[in-house]
């Protein structure tokens, strides 16, 4: 799941994503000037939740106040929609099996494939869709609440289990199949009744170079 910021919270967020940007360091009276603050005491209960939540990271203190540094975190990224995506797991691209549903990792993505708030990565096993590039090993993003449109790739759930399988969907009069792209695999049929829907539509790919 997504975290979510408050409009205070994410504006401070906003801010502090601009000055990183910038390769400025997000210094407190800094941030207080920068959102038109009357001082830092509007500042600091909203900072000490966002460092609580795990938004924020905020270095320095003590006497020399001033110099205190805040710097977002991946989960504070992320919650904005970039700078990281969430490893929320393992799919199967191969027999169905169950996924994994827990958050696991963020790999940084600014670099790597644009998202959009609330997409996160699966990692891939096994080899039923190297027809299309998709490599044991590989992440997938995918994007949740989004139709899937027949034969796109998806994650695709069946079962009172909710066992997940990376799959081309193709939906039929009595049913669902779910296609891979390696003829090594048969065609999983899924009655209508066995079908839950997917978490996520695919939408890009992320490999790392040593795999």
């Amino acid at each position: 799941m997504t975290p979510i910021l408050t409009n205070a919270q994410e504006r401070i967020a906003r801010l502090l994503a601009g000055l990183e940007r910038d390769a400025r360091p997000a210094f407190v009276p800094d941030i207080v000037s920068g959102l038109g603050l009357a001082g830092e005491s509007s500042l600091t209960p909203t900072l000490k939740i966002m460092e609580r939540d795990g938004f924020v990271e905020i270095h320095g203190g003590g006497r020399q106040r001033a110099y205190r540094v805040v710097r977002l975190t991946k989960k504070g990224r992320q919650a904005l929609g970039f700078g990281g995506l969430p490893v929320v797991g393992k799919i199967t691209a191969g027999p169905l099996r169950e996924a994994l549903a827990d958050a696991e990792d963020f790999l940084e993505s600014a670099t790597l494939l644009p998202h959009q708030a609330g997409d996160f990565l699966l990692r891939v096993t096994g080899d039923s869709m190297i027809g299309d590039g998709i490599c044991n090993g590989d992440f997938v993003l995918l994007r949740p609440c989004v139709e899937v449109r027949p034969g796109e790739i998806a994650a695709a759930y069946v079962g009172d289990a909710f066992e997940a399988t990376l799959k081309h969907v193709h939906f039929e009069k009595d049913g669902v199949v779910l296609r891979a792209s390696n003829p090594a695999y048969a065609d999983i049929a899924v009655p209508l009744e066995e079908w839950r829907g997917v978490a996520g539509v695919y939408r890009g790919l992320v490999r790392h170079a040593e795999q």
